[in-house]
Order: C-alpha cells, then structure tokens, then sequence
C-alpha cells in the first residue's frame, strides 16, 4: 500500500498543507515541525517511493560513524558524541548513529540511499573504508583520528603537544627515571603522545638524542599492551610491568592504561606516587574513581564534537578540496598520583 501526505497529516495531526511546505522545503512551518514531518515521511516509507525528496531530506542529517567497540571502553567518546548531537541540532540537523566492526565493514543504508549530507567518523577507520566512504560523495570529516595514506578533513586532540607538557612536568617536579606505558600499535594518538614524551625527554636533557632510544627501552613498555587494558586483565599488566625494573615515574597512553597500571602497581605492593609516579591522559572520570586521583592532561571533549560538526556543515555547503585538519590544545589537571 502506497504511503501519500494525507497518511502522513494523520500520524502527526496536522495539515497535508504542513507536510507539503516540509517536504518541500518552503518556508511556513517550524524548524522542529518540518524535522518531525520528515522523520515521520521516512518512518513510513514515503521518502523511498518519492525519490524527488531525497535531497531535501538529506538536508536535515547527518551520520555519525563509530566502531561497536568504542562503546564499551569508557566515557570518552559518550561527551564527544553528546557534543556532536547537540551542535547538529543547533545547524537544524538530526543525527544517526551507526556503529560498525573494521573488519567486516558494511556501508550504513543512510548514506547507501544518500539520506544524509554528510559524514562524521568517530574514532579509527582503516584507509580501504575511508575510501569506499568517500567515493560515495558525501563530504566525510574524521573525528580523533587521522589518515596518513588518505587526506581527510579532521580533528584531533594536540596529542603531541600534550605529551610533551606532561614530560616537561614531571621533569619539573624533580623526576629522573621516566617511563612511557601504552601500546603504540594501538593508535595514532597513542604515537603522538609517545613522540611528546620522547621529545620533552631530549629537550630537557634527560637523556641525548643519541642515546633516547636506548633509554626508552630500558624504561618503557610499548607494545602488546591494549588487549589486556580493554579487559581489564590486571594480572598481566603486573607481567608486564615486572619484566623490566621500574622507573620513576610512568607517562601513560591514556586514562584507562594509568588505571589499569595503578591497580597492577597495588597489587606489586607498591604505593603512588611514594614509590612510583604515574600520569593519564584524556581527563575521564577514572581519574578522580582512581586512589590516589590520577594527574593527567584534559582533552577538549565537547569542543572536539563541536568544532567537527561546524567542520562539516563547512564542508557540506562550501564543498572545497583542499583537506583541513585542526588541532585542539591541552592542558594539565594535577592530582595525587605524582610526588608533590
């Protein structure tokens, strides 16, 4: 059975006159009415027997993409995709979430069907779907994440720069020995925190330029890490943790990893920060759950949600080519788990 306007009219309780204005694009009708009419109108199958409306309704959506995974790992991205939705709806636009698997991608029907205007993808996205993404034409901005082998508009946290102040602070705060805990295969954040961190450790002469390498390896632990952190199998971070004589002071990837190795620490029979230092990065509520709080650097949450949705309506109605990626400052947040 055919869907028309006047079924429409009576879901909602208004006139086939408002549908019409809606579904048209015209003025008389409210931003919330004409959001409403054509959210119902897609509901009811209207939109994909009257192809001529696509374009309009497309206009009132965008997509946020996001791996499934995301969801369960803390309340990072749960600001940043509150900060999205709101900042949609101020430009008059609804938001879908689709969540997806990297390895076993499927192109979310809204943007199939171009019921959207454009892209948001949350997080990590391999350059082969980056790609399908944006062969459909729809503009695509990337949200604390990067391509390398793929330009994209996108915008990230000043992870380097954060990884930096915080070096730059514990030297500061009088320690010699400092180590950085996070897997770097993880993501390109986790690297530039890393380059930060190494950075800061040459230019306060901690260690040369020649010989940093050496110094890390002695003094960090890198790789093969995320697996158990996501977990939260603590009986392998104190593996980990044990397989090398400890530093000062431990830099770690994210808030997550400073929870996880505080626990593992604990479990050593060690005391933060009495007998060893340790820093987060990102500002979650783990640090303040976490005895003693964590010292850490705070990520500009919301503004990151709300920069990459003003990114997008850019691109959607200027539709330029050259590719922009913007950087959002950090700051430190000093709790107990360092040394006064």
């Amino acid at each position: 059975m055919k869907i028309t306007m006047k079924d429409i009219a009576k879901r909602l309780n208004v006139s086939i006159n408002a549908v019409s204005i809606a579904l048209n694009d015209k003025p008389g009708v409210s931003d919330e009415m004409r959001l409403q009419i054509l959210r119902t109108a897609d509901e009811m199958g209207y939109i994909n027997q009257k192809k001529q409306y696509l374009s309009i309704f497309s206009k009132s959506n965008i997509c946020v993409l996001m791996q499934s995974y995301y969801a369960n790992t803390g309340h990072f991205y749960s600001i940043v995709l509150c900060s999205i939705v709101e900042q949609a709806k101020n430009f008059g636009y609804f938001s879908i979430l689709n969540y997806f698997e990297d390895n076993d991608f499927h192109m979310p029907e809204c943007i199939v069907d171009r019921k959207v205007a454009g892209v948001l993808v949350v997080g990590k996205i391999s350059d082969s779907h980056l790609k399908a993404l944006k062969k459909v034409g729809i503009p695509v901005v990337l949200v604390d994440f990067t391509s390398l082998g793929d330009p994209c508009d996108c915008v990230l946290t000043h992870n380097r720069q954060g990884g930096y102040m915080l070096t730059d602070y514990v030297v500061l705060k009088g320690y010699k020995t400092i180590g950085f805990f996070g897997d770097l295969d993880y993501s390109f954040s986790f690297q530039d925190r890393f380059m930060g961190y190494k950075q800061a450790l040459i230019q306060n002469q901690i260690v040369s330029s020649e010989e940093v390498d050496s110094y890390i390896e002695e003094h960090s632990f890198l790789h093969n890490i995320e697996k158990y952190i996501l977990a939260n199998e603590i009986t392998e971070i104190v593996k980990i943790l044990k397989s090398k004589k400890l530093p000062e002071v431990l830099i770690c990837a994210n808030d997550s990893n400073a929870f996880a190795v505080i626990s593992a620490l604990k479990d050593m029979g060690l005391k933060i920060p009495e007998d060893i230092g340790v820093t987060g990065f990102d500002d979650t509520p783990l640090c303040e759950k976490a005895n003693p709080q964590i010292t850490t650097v705070q990520v500009q949450k919301e503004l990151m949600g709300q920069v990459a949705v003003s990114n997008l309506m850019d691109r959607i109605h200027r539709k330029e080519n050259t590719p922009m990626t913007q950087l959002l400052s950090v700051k430190i947040v000093e709790r107990a788990s360092l040394k006064l």
